[in-house]
């Protein structure tokens, strides 16, 4: 059977969401690079300030460790302004590159030229640069990040001269050892929480540009839906959303789940898809009167996918299903005493077996 217009629109914005995680890779690489040349100049100025000696405290050394940790801070925040900027840049790219990747989505799926690029240049800046990451706009989480840093690297300085430590041993609780490829370090998990902002950046700019191309399109599209990544990695929260629709106002259709927002999560790989309008909600009317006759049967407004990630893991191992839900969830699951939209709170939260019983009712 031929697929949908939304089956195709699916299809589509999912493969060049592929294309947005090779991005994504690349734009992690180079943020953890500008991050480890960071470290490196750290310990350079503290090897060659020589005040971890292994000898005593000294007021003298007090006064030339509060120098040096002036300085160093003042490195680190040039340092991550620098990466919050050059990743700002390259999300300005991203928003474009979802709005030309969502109209050329829809074009492919009605096969006829109908949409065009439609946002400035100003609002996919604004989109890039204003976007709410969790509550809070990059900026203000790249200040966050970069005060972690200052502050983990400053109390590993700080411990090592009390404890009467050598620069070399100092160095070696900042950077990590070899036997564990450096990620044992102190500044190690300062590299991870950079990637998750990236990835979650990414994500959250690139859906934003897509509902924003939605609504600039609100005569072919009336609403969206949730696509969950169908992996063992996905969350509990995007498989309980996965397949839920909203229209272009984030009104629910059909369920009572509020939008959880362009993420769900934070390193959030949810996409959403467009909803296009059934052939006789659009009418034959202005530009929709060029689409192919095979192109109008097949709009038909319904869901844009048959298989959400429930009936995918409903063919997976017991030992995947375990992986994802955890052996309790499973079992509750397997006996249908859970439904995945039990899987979370009410505000979107994902619940712990222990909540679930109290919530199901079960003893």
């Amino acid at each position: 059977m031929p697929k949908s217009v939304n089956e195709i629109v699916k299809d589509e914005i999912i493969g060049h969401s592929v294309d947005l995680n090779r991005l994504e890779t690349q734009m992690k690489k180079d943020v953890v690079k500008e991050l480890k040349n960071l470290e490196a100049d750290l310990i350079k100025k503290l090897e060659k300030s020589n005040i971890l000696n292994g000898k005593p405290m000294t007021k003298f050394k007090q006064k030339r460790l509060k120098a040096l940790l002036k300085q160093t801070q003042d490195t680190i925040q040039t340092a991550y302004k620098q990466a919050r900027d050059t990743l700002n840049t390259d999300l300005i790219k991203v928003a474009g590159i979802s709005e030309a990747q969502t109209i050329s989505s829809l074009n492919t799926a009605i096969k006829v030229e109908a949409l065009s690029t439609g946002l400035s240049k100003q609002a996919l800046k604004s989109i890039a640069s204003q976007t709410l990451i969790d509550g809070a706009p990059s900026k203000e989480w790249w200040n966050r990040r970069g005060t972690a840093f200052k502050d983990k690297f400053s109390d590993t300085v700080r411990k090592g001269m009390l404890a009467g430590d050598t620069t070399d041993n100092v160095v070696r609780s900042l950077r990590g050892t070899r036997a564990m490829r450096y990620k044992d370090g102190v500044l190690a998990g300062n590299y991870r929480s950079a990637e998750a902002l990236v990835r979650t950046s990414i994500q959250t700019v690139a859906n934003e540009a897509r509902i924003e191309t939605y609504r600039e399109n609100d005569d072919l599209i009336k609403g969206f839906e949730w696509s969950a990544t169908f992996d063992s990695r996905t969350s509990e929260i995007c498989a309980s959303l996965d397949g839920k629709q909203w229209d272009l106002e984030y009104n629910p259709l059909g369920h009572g789940t509020p939008f959880p927002g362009m993420i769900a999560h934070w390193n959030c790989r949810s996409t959403t898809v467009a909803i296009v309008k059934s052939w006789k909600e659009l009418g034959a009317k202005g530009k929709f009167k060029e689409i192919p006759k095979s192109t109008k049967a097949s709009m038909d407004g319904q869901v844009s996918g048959k298989k959400n990630y429930e009936a995918w893991l409903k063919g997976k191992s017991k030992a995947v299903q375990e992986d994802v839900l955890g052996v309790g969830k499973r079992k509750l699951w397997k006996e249908d005493k859970l439904k995945f939209s039990d899987l979370v709170s009410g505000s979107g939260k994902p619940l712990t077996l222990e909540q679930l019983h109290t919530k199901l009712n079960i003893k």
